[in-house]
């Protein structure tokens, strides 16, 4: 399993093309994913790799690349995201520069997850140079909109799809991860008239109505702290913003907060919603008129069975490449669960770069861990699709 080999010309040409993805801008918000899907649709099919180009929104095109076998079988899909978050302020070198420090590649997108995306076109890109022979098919997915509410993904599925294996390359330092927990995300607003502080004899003020809903909603995260996964451990819920009125003379017309929810294997949307639909029950509140919920989205858990054969099958190809392979589960919430629970598919996280520094300024990846990721892709897809 540890056959496969980068010579220093791989390596270098790897290298090049990370730091080429970077300097392809796609921060999200606002979404400008066109000019790095573009890049990638023109370097995989300059290999002879069949690709395709679906536009998700106006200028926010998905890149969908297959790889056929020698023969029917099973089918593998790669799967990364092409949008990065905003840069923000602070860094030392300029975000998008790629600068190349010692043994890092630094710029925005170079752990999540340009380097994943990097390593997965260049296993493709080397199984098609070296005419590795395999069975199936291997898919590679590129999409776009992961940062803010899956636009890319939710086009892709819709269409139907079906596979045998998926692999994020979302980064996890190259453990294999096999959980992770959900997320829903909910807007609760109440709702006022609007009025002259001084005139108004009776204010119908929507924060008055915020401060009757706070302490129900409160003693529902606490009972949501109960519920608990022995490898993802406990649900949470937690108010995370808030936003009322307009100026300090007029009665609130609106007052809102986001409420966060980390979801657990098996809990449902419908389930989620209706649990906190009871818990708002105050007296001489009522839905819609004096409030109301949007449930904007909702991500379920993603698992795998530690034995399952993809899970094993990683742990051999990673341990044979790093000496090291470990299984985990990822901290944050990702496209996973749209193959794992929306079309079945067994799924693990697994791509290089440390987690720790998505979204932070002067983000990083150790090019190693790059060149490290790509063979094992290569190695992964050939033991699978053997």
């Amino acid at each position: 399993m540890s056959d496969i080999e980068l010579t220093a010309d791989d390596r270098q040409e790897l290298l090049t093309l990370l730091c080429s993805l970077i300097q392809h801008p796609s921060e999200n918000p606002p979404g400008n994913e066109n000019a790095v899907a573009l890049f990638i649709a023109s370097i995989l099919r300059s290999e002879g790799i069949e690709t395709e180009i679906e536009e998700v929104a106006p200028g926010r095109p998905n890149v969908i690349a297959h790889l056929k076998g020698i023969q029917p079988g099973k089918r593998l899909i790669l799967n990364g995201h092409t949008d990065v978050v905003p840069c923000g302020d602070g860094w030392s070198v300029d975000p998008f520069a790629a600068v190349i420090d010692g043994d890092c590649v630094i710029g925005r997108g170079a752990a999540d997850m340009k380097s994943g995306v990097a390593a997965m076109i260049y296993a493709a890109i080397l199984i098609k140079r070296r005419q590795y022979a395999f069975k199936g098919e291997i898919t590679l997915l590129f999409n776009v909109d992961e940062e803010r509410i899956n636009l890319g993904m939710e086009h892709f599925v819709a269409q139907g799809v079906e596979a045998d294996f998926a692999i994020i390359g979302e980064p996890t330092s190259l453990e294999i991860c096999v959980a992770h927990k959900g997320v829903s995300r909910t807007r609760l607003t109440t709702h006022g008239t609007a009025g002259h502080a001084a005139k108004t004899r009776n204010p119908d003020s929507a924060i008055d109505k915020m401060a009757l809903l706070l302490p129900k909603l409160l003693e529902e995260c606490l009972r949501v702290k109960q519920k608990y996964h022995p490898l993802l451990g406990n649900a949470s819920m937690l108010v995370t913003t808030i936003n009322g009125g307009s100026a300090p003379n007029i009665v609130p017309q609106s007052c809102s907060i986001e409420i966060d929810r980390r979801v657990l294997p098996g809990e449902l949307r419908n389930e989620i919603n209706s649990s906190l639909q009871d818990a708002l029950m105050v007296d001489g509140l009522s839905m819609e008129q004096d409030y109301s919920l949007d449930n904007y989205l909702f991500i379920p858990a993603s698992s795998i069975e530690e034995s399952h054969p993809l899970t094993e099958t990683a742990c051999r190809v990673v341990n044979a490449i790093t000496g090291n392979a470990k299984k985990t589960i990822f901290d944050a919430t990702c496209e996973a669960p749209f193959f794992s629970v929306g079309c079945q598919i067994p799924t693990i996280i697994l791509g290089p770069g440390d987690l720790s520094q998505a979204h932070v300024k002067d983000e990083f990846v150790r090019i190693e861990e790059l060149h490290q990721a790509a063979k094992i892709y290569i190695s992964l897809a050939l033991n699978l699709l053997k």
